[in-house]
This record gives structure tokens, sequence and C-alpha cells, in this order.
């Protein structure tokens, strides 16, 4: 039975609710001169910060799990110690977290240097759907994340491919009109329309 969303006010109230998406920062592809071939580069989360007279350098660290050589992501160069805010050059040294996520998730800067993008792992956490009840599900992460909605999906359902297109194709997922749920990416926050049936899979 295909899903009825109706938007009127008050004619149908849906249940909400919100799954949260916890999130590994990102390895990147590289080619790895000790290992002779590409590896999954692996971040640090730490960065390095060299001061040359009145101008810094930062860099965010990778490292090869193989043979633990390291590649030095470029965040800042040659910049004035006196252009940088004194507050994030401390966030800096201090290897702050949500900053490391900010640059290990902008993909212009990693393709920019030479280094390919790999998806995160990632685990959804947030009440399951009630079987056969229509929902407002929120899907909800701190960041954008280069991981289809379609995996987050499949990974808290525990579905394969196949079923989730089925559900799509039913009309019991549906995303935004323009949206193109099995290909949609996260981007800090998706609103879908869900009746999911277990039994009926």
């Amino acid at each position: 039975m295909m899903l009825q969303f109706y938007r009127t006010k008050g004619l149908c109230k849906l249940k909400k609710i919100v799954w949260y998406i916890q999130f590994e920062l990102p390895a990147v592809l590289r080619y790895c001169k000790s290992c002779g071939t590409k590896r999954e580069y692996m971040c640090s989360g730490q960065f390095r910060v060299n001061a040359q007279r009145k101008h810094l350098d930062i860099w965010l660290i990778y490292r090869c799990p193989h043979c633990g050589a390291t590649w030095n992501l470029p965040i800042c160069s040659r910049i004035s110690s006196a252009d940088i805010d004194s507050d994030l050059l401390e966030r800096y040294h201090n290897n702050d977290r949500k900053l490391a996520a900010q640059h290990a998730l902008n993909m212009g800067l990693l393709r920019q240097n030479g280094a390919i993008p790999c998806a995160p792992a990632f685990v959804v956490s947030g009440e399951n759907l009630p079987s056969g009840e229509p929902v407002e599900l929120h899907l909800t992460c701190e960041y954008p994340l280069p991981v289809k909605v379609s995996a987050v999906l499949r990974q808290k359902l525990n579905l394969s491919r196949r079923m989730l297109d089925q559900l799509i194709e039913n009309g019991m997922i549906k995303g935004a009109p323009e949206a193109n749920v099995l290909k949609q990416k996260l981007d800090g926050h998706i609103t879908l329309t869900v009746q999911y049936d277990a039994t009926g899979l």
C-alpha cells in the first residue's frame, strides 16, 4: 500500500523520529611510495603547525596504516601569523576534532591536493521504526557527508539493495519532491516520510 502523506496543516500529523549519524574521519586514497601502491591513508585528527618567523604553515596529518608513512594535507601555507585568529590557532595546536572534521570533509581541498576521499565509516543511532506506521524520519549529522541516504537506510533497517528499491518504488519511502532518495547524499539534515512494514518484505 502506498504511503499517503498530506501536507495540509492539521489533516495528518506524523510521528517524528530522529536518527543521528556519527562518523569516523574519512580516509583518503593516495599513492604510497613506501608500499609502492595506492593505500587508504587514515586521518589522524592531528595538525602540524610550523612557525617560520612571522609566517605559519598548517597541515592535517594522514598516515598509511601499512607502513606508517605520513602525508600532510596543506591547510594554510605561508600565512602571516597576524592574519589568523588567536583562538583558531589555539584550536589547531590542540588538535580540535571539529576543526579536523571540517578539513577532512572538504572534498574540494582533498581533490585539489591529489587525494581521493573515501566514504567514511558511520554508525546510525535512534529509535527503530514502528512496523506499518507512517512516520516523519529525520536524518541528522554534524557535517555534510559523502554518504548516500540509501546507505544509511540499508544499514539501520538491515535491508538489501533490492528490498530498499522495492520500498521506494512502492512509495513507502519518500524524500523531497525533487530528491532522488537512491542518489541523495547526507547534507547535514534530511527529512523522509516512511511507512516501513518488515513483515511485508
